[in-house]
C-alpha cells in the first residue's frame, strides 16, 4: 500500500474513533464515517444501511456522495437483493459492474447515478450479530485490494460499536426515566 494511502487510513481511523467516542447520536457518527471513508478510499460514495427490526429491509443509516434521486429509488429489500443477502450472511461482496450484476437490486438507478463498482461489508457487532451493511461505490470499474477490504471491515466494526453504544445508552436513559417516575409517584402520592 502506498505511504499516502496508509496515512489517509490512519488519519481516517483516528477521526472515526474520535467521532464514535464524542457522540451517542448514531446518525451524526455514521454521517461522519461515510464521508471520511469516501475521502480515504477515493471513492464516489459510501452508504451505511441498518437492518430493520423485522430483518426485511435495509434502512438508510447514513450516506455520502449519493444524490437524493438515487436515495429515493425504492426500498432495499433483503429478499430482492442477493448482494445484501450475501453480506448479511457475513461475507464481503465485490461487484465489478453494478449495472450488469444480477445481485444488484436497482441496476438502472446505479447506471443513472454513475455507479460502476461496489464493495459491501457487514456491520458485525462483536462477531455475534450482523446489523447492517457498509457499501462503497466507485464511478469507474475498480477492484478493491486486501488492505482496502480490511480497512472497510474495521470501519464497519466501528460503526456497529457506535450503534450498539447509542442503543444501550437510550435503553439505560429510558429505564432511568421510568425509575424516576416510579419513585416520584411512590413518594409523592
Amino acid at each position: 500500500m502506498p505511504h499516502k494511502q496508509s496515512m489517509d487510513y490512519f488519519r481516517t481511523l483516528y477521526e472515526v474513533v474520535k467521532a464514535v467516542n464524542s457522540s451517542l447520536n448514531p446518525r451524526t457518527v455514521l454521517r461522519q464515517v461515510a464521508e471520511k471513508i469516501s475521502w480515504a478510499m477515493d471513492v464516489k460514495a459510501c452508504s451505511i444501511r441498518l437492518l430493520s427490526e423485522d430483518r426485511k429491509y435495509l434502512q438508510a443509516g447514513a450516506t455520502y456522495g449519493l444524490s437524493q434521486q438515487y436515495l429515493r429509488k425504492g426500498k432495499v429489500e433483503v429478499d430482492k437483493s442477493k448482494l445484501d443477502q450475501e453480506v448479511l450472511d457475513g461475507h464481503n461482496v465485490y461487484v465489478c459492474n453494478a449495472c450488469a450484476d444480477e445481485r444488484f437490486q436497482y441496476p438502472e438507478a446505479a447506471q443513472a447515478e454513475g455507479i460502476a463498482s461496489v464493495m459491501a461489508v457487514p456491520l458485525n457487532l462483536q462477531g455475534q450479530e450482523i446489523i447492517g451493511v457498509l457499501r462503497v461505490y466507485s464511478s469507474s470499474e475498480r477492484e478493491f485490494n486486501q488492505e482496502e477490504v480490511e480497512f472497510l471491515n474495521a470501519m464497519a466494526d466501528l460503526c456497529a460499536i457506535s450503534i450498539h453504544n447509542a442503543l444501550a445508552y437510550d435503553k439505560i436513559r429510558y429505564e432511568h426515566e421510568l425509575l424516576n417516575r416510579y419513585t416520584y409517584q411512590l413518594f409523592e402520592d
